[in-house]
């Protein structure tokens, strides 16, 4: 029986680039972005006769960038290229991001009419303000439109990504944020702590004082806001930035936390398979060459994981989920009891109300807990 595999396809183009954005992307031209996707077919191709023979695709993942920036086709092509050379489990989740300003009826369609049953929405904040300031080419009634026209097409599999932190944004917006995607029932909610990443816009502006960072403990609050509102309207956090109804978890990303098998496609997409961990060039005009005329993928790292390093991987994935670590399920992996070796640190974390553990051995943090993540996980790895 064919193990599962995901997809993680990359789009390494932007309509415009936010401020706060570190991802491999950028405004390409309508050349550009056929070349690219002729490369990325072949690169489908390439890897379909590798894995195809051992692995079923469990969920496939269309991210970048902004996907819905590629001519109306595009995706069509790519998601009947994965088909074509890969099993594709009847079953399996399909995702697509979209911005709310570059989506037309005609696109909906054509995701749809391809398989896409998914789809995650880039809203950020409703504050006009912070949009702005962040670069976002969209309103919230942009957002608002997006997602009715969804809906009135069938689906109802629908995620919002939230930025909490950015500067100028107040607890008030946060609150407005997350209680306008609950009254339009969005039924999944990523909910993500801002982080300045070298080398953007953002970090410039932080640097020369042209932007003021609030305070951790802010942030915080903030963040604890968003996870009262939304635990009292009946989401459930499954991880910690990640927020659903019951049933409406993301099954791709929980392959990563779960330490599943995914393979990346595309300029800068990373890879994990069977304890080998690779990714592809970030430079896409060298993965297109590579992939057209060399007939393989740019793969530019390669490392495979000891065995210390997936107990440490295990460890720091399990940590970030609602579940927690399974000790049985780690004794069985590792061959090491994960309560006896760390029971004094697990005892302090107990006494401190940062972790709990639970009658079938499972070792979760506590709300206090997700908010000292780092220090806990450094701790017990």
């Amino acid at each position: 029986m064919r193990k599962d595999l995901s997809l993680y396809i990359h789009i390494p183009f932007c309509e415009s680039k936010c401020k706060y954005c570190n991802f491999v992307s950028k405004v390409g031209t309508d050349a550009e972005k056929s070349e690219y996707v002729a490369a990325l077919l072949k690169g489908i191709e390439i890897q379909g006769k590798k894995y195809n023979p051992y692995f079923a695709i469990y969920s496939i993942y269309i991210g970048g960038g902004t996907p819905s920036c590629l001519a109306d086709g595009d995706i069509f092509k790519i998601l009947q290229h994965c088909y074509k050379c890969f099993t594709v489990r009847n079953e399996a989740e399909i995702t697509i991001e979209l911005n709310p300003n570059s989506v037309t009826d005609n696109k909906l369609r054509e995701y749809i009419l391809a398989g896409v049953n998914r789809f995650s929405i880039g809203l950020q904040c409703t504050s006009g303000k912070v949009l702005r300031a962040m670069g976002r080419a969209h309103t919230v009634g942009d957002f608002d439109a997006v997602v009715a026209r969804v809906r009135n097409k069938g689906i109802t599999n629908i995620s919002a990504d939230v930025m909490i932190g950015y500067p100028g944004q107040t607890m008030n917006d946060v609150k407005e944020t997350i209680n306008h995607l609950v009254k339009l029932n969005i039924p999944h909610i990523s909910s993500y702590m801002l982080s300045v990443e070298e080398g953007t816009p953002l970090q410039t502006m932080v640097d020369k004082s042209l932007a003021y960072l609030s305070s951790e403990k802010t942030v915080i609050n903030m963040y604890a806001l968003a996870l009262k509102i939304l635990e009292n309207k009946g989401y459930a956090r499954y991880e910690i930035s990640n927020f659903s109804k019951p049933g409406l978890e993301s099954r791709h990303n929980s392959v990563y936390w779960n330490g599943g098998n995914y393979l990346g496609l595309g300029t800068a997409a990373h890879s994990y398979v069977e304890g080998i961990r690779f990714s592809n060039t970030e430079d896409t005009a060298k993965y297109i060459t590579c992939v057209k005329e060399k007939g393989k993928p740019p793969i530019v790292s390669v490392q495979e994981l000891t065995k210390e390093q997936k107990k440490e991987e295990f460890i720091m994935l399990s940590l970030r989920t609602a579940r927690g670590i399974d000790t049985n399920k780690y004794k069985e992996l590792f061959g090491e009891d994960f309560l006896g070796t760390r029971a004094d640190k697990l005892k302090e974390f107990i006494q401190m109300g940062l972790i709990k553990l639970t009658a079938d051995n499972f070792i979760k943090c506590t709300t206090a807990g997700f908010l000292v993540l780092n220090k806990i996980t450094v701790e017990l790895v």
